[in-house]
């Protein structure tokens, strides 16, 4: 999988080159999605969508996905007898907001029947991928599962595979691009992993040696705290028997959800400073012990690293039936999670170590749209190349 990842990185890196010598500006919002779903593209089908190839989403891939979840966190919550409702309500928002829901599906199901049809003509050999497994997906009767299905699974991992792990990104390096001592503090430990593992600084290097750098692991998890990829507030079941929960007994039959925001930002959770953003507090020592941060990772609703689920814990099932946000709880814990990891921590390390990085336009350096996912737009950047003369902020 991480061969994958890099060699998407690396094809963004020669576009960022290109606006790097020219000295002109990137909009890091569009890009960091042209290459989250480029790599969901090449790890489904074994190639990119070719967004960052063309510099535009001419397609309109990310375009009809937004129009779908805006659609879905509207309506989700109405019960299926209400279809009639929601076949109306559908109508309303394509006339008066111009949503072209329809559109966006049928442009889906034509891109996803071509990838199919190529393959059932022309099977991969040897290096497989997502889509050979889906084609050999059965039913609960045994039987081999149609194409609805397959693009259902197809959909699954453009929509939810993508943009979680692009508003991570975001939401990691745009509080460090705003805090210098922070950002040379991560550049400055990323500098020494690079030198002790004998790696050019901004070349490719290993997840296994990114992982065990605490600042870097530090910024990942704070930044997703402050700013969770998936701000609607997911459905959960209650247990069969119920549950008790701080006084209050949850009824069998209750469906329950929470904010992901107000859950990360929890005082009770993480401390009177829980809305500031502060990295130092995942290191222990230097402002939590460490059996304060195992709490707080416990109940982070985003990246943690969580011991499994418990089903005799109390804790647990709180957190199962609050878990809404970024990766899930227990049972529930996105399939994607590694995946997602894997790509905001070999991005930003090697972003911050080929380059100096520019965030333009303060006081306010981008702009949030909360619908499904919370959204970080217009989120503009200039690039210096590292080394004499570079950039120094």
């Amino acid at each position: 999988m991480e061969p994958k990842v890099q060699g998407v990185i690396n094809s963004l890196w020669k576009r960022f080159d290109e606006f790097e010598q020219k000295q002109e500006p990137i909009n890091f919002s569009k890009w960091v999605s042209y290459f989250t779903y480029d790599v969901v593209s090449t790890l489904c089908l074994s190639e990119p969508l070719g967004l960052i190839q063309e510099g535009a989403d001419n397609q309109k891939f990310i375009e009809n996905v937004h129009r779908s979840f805006y659609w879905l966190s509207n309506t989700g919550f109405l019960p299926l007898s209400c279809q009639k409702l929601i076949n109306l309500i559908a109508g309303f928002f394509e006339r008066v907001f111009g949503l072209e829901i329809a559109g966006s599906v049928t442009s889906f199901i034509q891109f996803a029947a071509s990838k199919i049809n190529e393959r059932r003509t022309s099977p991969s050999i040897g290096n497989s991928d997502m889509l050979d497994h889906f084609l050999k997906m059965k039913d609960r009767e045994g039987k081999i599962v149609g194409d609805m299905g397959i693009y259902g699974e197809i959909g699954n991992l453009l929509a939810a595979g993508a943009d979680t792990t692009s508003v991570g990104i975001k939401a990691v390096i745009g509080p460090i691009l705003r805090d210098p001592p922070r950002y040379r503090r991560l550049q400055s430990e990323l500098d020494d992993a690079y030198k002790a593992s004998g790696i050019s600084l901004g070349q490719p290097i290993s997840y296994n040696i990114l992982k065990d750098l605490p600042f870097l692991q530090a910024c990942v998890k704070e930044g997703t705290r402050i700013h969770p990829s998936i701000i609607y507030q997911l459905p959960r079941h209650a247990p069969a028997s119920g549950v008790q929960l701080e006084g209050f007994f949850i009824d069998p039959s209750s469906t329950i959800s929470t904010s992901p925001l107000a859950q990360n930002r929890c005082n009770a959770l993480f401390g009177d400073d829980a809305n500031e953003w502060k990295p130092e507090r995942w290191i222990p020592g230097e402002i939590n012990t460490e059996e304060q941060i195992r709490f707080m990772d416990k109940n982070l609703a985003t990246v943690s690293s969580r011991p499994p689920f418990d089903p005799f814990s109390m804790l647990d099932w709180t957190m199962l039936l609050m878990s809404v946000a970024q990766f899930g709880y227990g049972s529930r814990t996105c399939i994607g999670r590694n995946l997602a990891i894997i790509e905001m921590t070999k991005f930003l390390a090697e972003i911050l170590t080929r380059y100096d990085v520019e965030l333009l336009n303060e006081p306010k350096p981008w702009s949030i749209h909360s619908q499904w996912f919370a959204e970080i737009h217009d989120m503009m950047i200039l690039l210096h190349k590292r080394g004499e003369g570079a950039y120094k902020g």
